[in-house]
Formats: C-alpha cells, sequence, structure tokens
C-alpha cells in the first residue's frame, strides 16, 4: 500500500457501518441489521473484553480501523467489526440485549463518549482487494485467528472475487497449499449442498455448524468416494451431479436437521469422522447405514472379524477391571451375584471355544507341516 491507501482519517462511529461479507459473520446468516450484528459478535467474540479496553485506556490510535466508501459519506469497515461493535454498544449501552452492558456503564465517561463519536482513527482503502494481504496474515495465522470457517470464506472471497490463485493465497498467510486448497473445497461442498439439495445450514441441529467436520472429512478416502470428489482440481461445484443425493445424505450425517428431527450421527471428530470413512469405504456398510441409520452396526460391519473379535475381548477385560477396582461397595445383593456366575459362565465357554479352534488349528499347521516334510 501507499502512502495516500495508510493515511489514517478520524470519522465519527455513525458514519461506520459493519461489514455484512466479513468472513467471520457468514455463518450467523443475514448481518445487515446493525443491532443484530452488535448482539451477534457480543455474544459470540467476546467483544465485551474490547470495551473493557477502550474504558481503561480509550481507543488506541495505533490500530486503525480499515474501511472502504460506502453510500452516503460512510464507510464500511472490512477490518476492525469487533472494535466497532465495542464502540457502539458503549455510546448506546441499550443496544446489547439483556443489559449486557450493565457492568460498564457507570465506566462510561463525557470524554469518552466524544472521542469515539468523533475521532475514530481509519484507513480508508480503495477497494477490499487491496487489503486481502493484510487481513489474511492477521486472522488466518496471525495473532487473531479467525475459526476454519472464517478461514475458508476469506481464502473463497479472495480467490473466486479477485482471481487469486489458491497457491499465492496460501503463500501470503503463511498456511500450507494442502489446507488452503481443502478449506477451499470444503466450503465450495457446503455451498452446493446448501444451494442444489435439500439441506440448509440454519436447519443444522445444533446452534453451530462445525465446518471443521466437512473439511476434514473430505480428505479421507471413503468420503471422497462416496462424493465422487477430485481433489486434484478446484471447482465451485466440486460434487458431480449424480452424486448430490449423497452430499444430502453426508450433511445429514454431519449436521443433521432440526426440521426433521435428525440428529447428526458425528458427535466427534475422533473417532466418529474416522469410523464413518471406514464405514463409506464398504458397500455393504454403507447400505446398511444409509437404511437403519444405525451408525454403530454400520461400523461393525464394516470391521475386519478379526479385529471387531480382538477389540470386545480388550473391552470385556477393560470392564472387568474397573468392576475389580470398585468390589468395596459391592453390597452382598444377590441379583450382582447371579450376573457375575452368569459372566463367567460365558467366559468358561468362550474359553472352551477358543480352546478347541486353537487346538484344531495346531492340528491343521501340524499335518501341513508333515505333508511338507514328505
Amino acid at each position: 500500500m501507499d502512502n495516500k491507501k495508510t493515511e489514517v482519517k478520524y470519522v465519527g462511529a455513525d458514519k461506520l457501518l459493519f461489514d455484512s461479507k466479513n468472513p467471520r459473520m457468514v455463518e450467523f446468516g443475514d448481518m445487515s441489521d446493525e443491532t443484530k450484528v452488535i448482539n451477534t459478535l457480543w455474544q459470540n467474540m467476546a467483544v465485551n473484553e474490547i470495551v473493557m479496553s477502550i474504558l481503561a485506556n480509550g481507543f488506541f490510535e495505533n490500530e486503525p480501523m480499515y474501511a472502504i466508501d460506502a453510500d452516503g459519506g460512510k464507510y464500511t469497515v472490512i477490518e476492525g467489526n469487533r472494535r466497532l461493535a465495542a464502540v457502539k454498544a458503549i455510546l448506546d449501552p441499550d443496544i446489547v440485549a439483556n443489559d449486557g452492558m450493565k457492568r460498564y456503564r457507570d465506566k462510561i465517561t463525557p470524554a469518552i463518549k466524544k472521542q469515539l463519536s468523533s475521532e475514530l482513527p481509519v484507513v480508508v482503502l480503495e477497494s477490499r482487494e487491496s487489503a486481502w494481504r493484510l487481513i489474511g496474515f492477521k486472522h488466518v495465522n496471525g495473532a487473531v485467528k479467525w475459526d476454519s470457517l472464517a478461514k475458508a470464506e476469506y481464502i473463497a472471497q479472495v480467490h473466486n472475487s479477485y482471481n487469486v490463485p489458491l497457491e499465492d493465497i496460501a503463500t501470503q498467510i503463511g498456511d500450507s497449499n494442502k489446507t488452503t486448497i481443502r478449506l477451499y473445497q470444503g466450503l465450495m461442498v457446503l455451498r452446493q449442498a446448501e444451494t442444489e439439495t435439500e439441506f440448509s445450514s440454519e436447519d443444522k441441529y445444533y446452534s453451530r455448524l462445525y465446518f471443521s467436520h466437512l473439511y476434514t472429512a473430505i480428505g479421507y478416502e471413503g468420503y471422497q468416494n462416496f462424493l465422487g470428489l477430485d481433489l486434484t482440481q478446484t471447482s465451485t461445484s466440486p460434487v458431480p451431479q449424480d452424486h448430490l443425493k449423497n452430499l444430502e445424505q453426508l450433511m445429514f450425517w454431519l449436521y443433521g436437521s432440526k426440521q426433521r428431527d435428525l440428529r447428526p450421527i458425528i458427535k466427534s471428530q475422533n473417532p466418529d469422522l474416522r469410523n464413518l470413512n471406514n464405514v463409506l469405504l464398504d458397500s455393504d456398510s454403507t447400505s446398511m447405514l444409509i437404511a437403519t441409520s444405525d451408525f454403530r452396526a454400520a461400523f461393525e460391519n464394516s470391521q475386519d472379524g478379526l479385529d471387531l473379535f480382538s477389540k470386545s475381548i480388550m473391552d470385556a477385560r477393560v470392564a472387568i477391571e474397573k468392576a475389580q477396582a470398585k468390589l468395596s461397595f459391592y453390597d452382598g445383593s444377590e441379583e450382582i451375584a447371579n450376573s457375575v456366575l452368569i459372566l463367567a459362565n460365558q467366559a468358561d465357554t468362550l474359553f472352551s471355544s477358543i480352546k478347541a479352534i486353537r487346538a484344531q488349528k495346531l492340528s491343521s499347521d501340524q499335518d501341513k507341516q508333515a505333508r511338507t516334510i514328505d
């Protein structure tokens, strides 16, 4: 940026508008209403901490907001929306819902209100494009990091709107090329799901959309096969038309639906994402999951029989060790004693079966060895 672009001017808060296209706000829906913006930022992005800082120290001169021209002699703040929310909350404490400014009201002085009303430092840029490098470095890998969805929105905005190659974006923000591409592709998959299937992020079962589930998932082979993704290509419509039904199904598995009363089957990335990948790698298990919605049964069906048998034995051992550790709490009840007796009989039966199978295998191995010698 040249000196003209970086020159600081002082602007009143009433002339500063929030940026509805800010990548960090996209997940919260329509951000065109100022009151909604302030309360959304207050609830989700710790604006109160900035309020405390401003009331104690004033608005820092060396941290100007960055803005572009808007209609009517106003400016849209493209960097500094949290600070702008804090300023507007101080100037009008009633705008924060549930009297969120109650503890700060008595610290608001006429002097601080005068400063915020007319003397906010702002750098007015020629365009959004001229600021993408600054904003990206600060928020994607800098001290004030965005979450994965905001990062993806930023990357997509720069790539799609300004025609900047993803490799160049990755270099500028100090991120790996692989991560940058996967964030972009994950967002394109999400947008395609919202525009070409029945899935809607506003209808997700839980209040927040965990975008990291999606962009992490598409790095696995099972998800790529299920969606027909080719990660060597970047496209705004990465899922082929004949895989859109699978895309819709996957989004419901990841995020559920309030309207359909569908809970997501993915509760955590580890191990649920990996387990679902195993299901998707096996066509029979995938069909079972689609038909029954029984994630556990589908996952077990996808597992190698010996691995599942071994895991069941280890789980039983762990459970028995836990019971032994709590033996001092046993109250002598007959019901528990009968349960342990049944468990012991089942263990004896299992051990007898294992001995018989093992003896049969040893005998077979000896026969093979004898024939080899002959």
